[in-house]
């Protein structure tokens, strides 16, 4: 049995463990010491990582109650070798997840509802089984913050079953034996299996960034510590990069941005309607002389396509296709009545190098073919 160190010192850094088994699995070495600081995979927190002398393990979970580190190198069986985990990654795990505790804690005193759901990889999220308002949880987040400010102890310890009878604790699982109570005194009692920090004030900061309804309750993304530190870093950068972009102050950059995208959209409204005369005015000129006629323009998009071949049909009836690009590479629109344009088009996709389809009177697509090509087809 490997001696959890892990649970007596969150902050061990460095210890010394000998090599009990090690077995080849898939590429990896699996190796079980005689004592561990290296938290597995649990609850819901990524593993720790670290080296065991010069092999570095990257993971580590716990089978049938067997702790496995999974290394890139052997050990010796029976050799001790001096063990060192990765703290900044083992810190900034505890800073969230202990953060996690304190508004589980707070969303369960103040409207009952239960953390039914927790993730901690690269990004954190908490799941409730109720819905949650923005004002609710901006209430919560002043609250998890009271709690770090306050520097509050945080206690992990195995009670009696005694003790453990007469706790009121939050937990997943319905669990009899060997319960590892984590508390935050006034904020959360909880059963907990991983390492946390040693007094709230280690955690720095609790954000909740954003939320979602999800499956009948609420899903939160949450940072602490030196992951909110990063996160307000990057968007303090980009606020300060847009507020210079617009030439604004930072508290007003969100209303120039605003105001941008209104004279943006009455651009683009006004843009549309120019080439919509614009198109008007190319089919005004257009006098066919049979009734199937390939029009090319450059630089229009689809739906440009689909309005200069609907307008070169409503003056002059046929089969009108507008095209636009490059040969090998035309994007088009072609209007008719359906019936007749149906047959052409079938011909159309069988003569040339065409993807594309439609209904109710308009093909549209691109066709992978020269233009003379296509003229060549129109023209038959």
């Amino acid at each position: 049995m490997t001696e959890k160190l892990y649970d007596k010192d969150s902050h061990l850094k460095e210890f010394e463990g000998t090599a009990l088994s090690c077995e080849k699995i898939g590429g990896k070495y699996a190796i079980v010491l005689n004592q561990t600081a290296f938290f597995p995979e649990g609850g819901g927190q990524q593993s720790d990582r670290g080296y065991a002398g010069d092999a570095y393990i990257a993971d580590v979970q716990i089978k049938n109650g067997v702790i496995l580190h999974f290394a890139d190198k052997p050990l010796s069986i029976g050799q001790a070798y001096k063990c060192k985990i990765d703290f900044d990654f083992r810190f900034r795990n505890m800073q969230n997840h202990s953060g996690e505790h304190i508004i589980s804690g707070i969303v369960h005193k103040l409207y009952g509802f239960n953390n039914v759901g927790f993730h901690l990889g690269t990004e954190m999220t908490v799941d409730f089984d109720g819905e949650l308002t923005r004002r609710q949880l901006d209430e919560v987040e002043d609250l998890a913050n009271k709690a770090v400010y306050e520097n509050l102890p945080v206690k992990a310890y195995y009670p009696t079953d005694e003790e453990l009878k007469s706790l009121d604790y939050r937990s997943k699982l319905d669990l009899k034996e060997n319960v590892r109570i984590v508390e935050i005194k006034g904020v959360d009692v909880c059963a907990c299996c991983a390492p946390h920090v040693k007094a709230t004030g280690e955690i720095g900061i609790i954000k909740i960034l954003d939320f979602e309804k999800y499956k009948g309750g609420v899903r939160l993304l949450v940072k602490c510590g030196r992951d909110a530190l990063s996160d307000y870093r990057e968007k303090y950068r980009n606020i300060l990069e847009i507020s210079n972009l617009l030439s604004a102050k930072q508290p007003d950059a969100s209303a120039a941005v605003v105001k941008l995208n209104n004279q943006l959209s009455a651009e683009k409204e006004e843009t549309a309607a120019l080439k919509k005369r614009l198109i008007a005015e190319m089919a005004a000129g257009f006098a066919p002389k049979t009734d199937k006629t390939a029009v090319f323009e450059d630089g229009l998009d689809i739906k440009e396509l689909q309005l200069l071949s609907d307008v070169l049909c409503s003056n002059a009836g046929g089969i009108r296709g507008a095209f636009s690009g490059k040969d090998g590479a035309f994007s088009f629109a072609i209007c008719g009545e359906e019936t007749a344009l149906n047959t052409f088009f079938i011909e159309f996709k069988a003569a040339l190098t065409v993807r594309g389809g439609g209904r109710n009177g308009i093909r549209q697509g691109t066709v992978s073919d020269t233009r003379e090509k296509i003229e060549s087809f129109f023209d038959r």
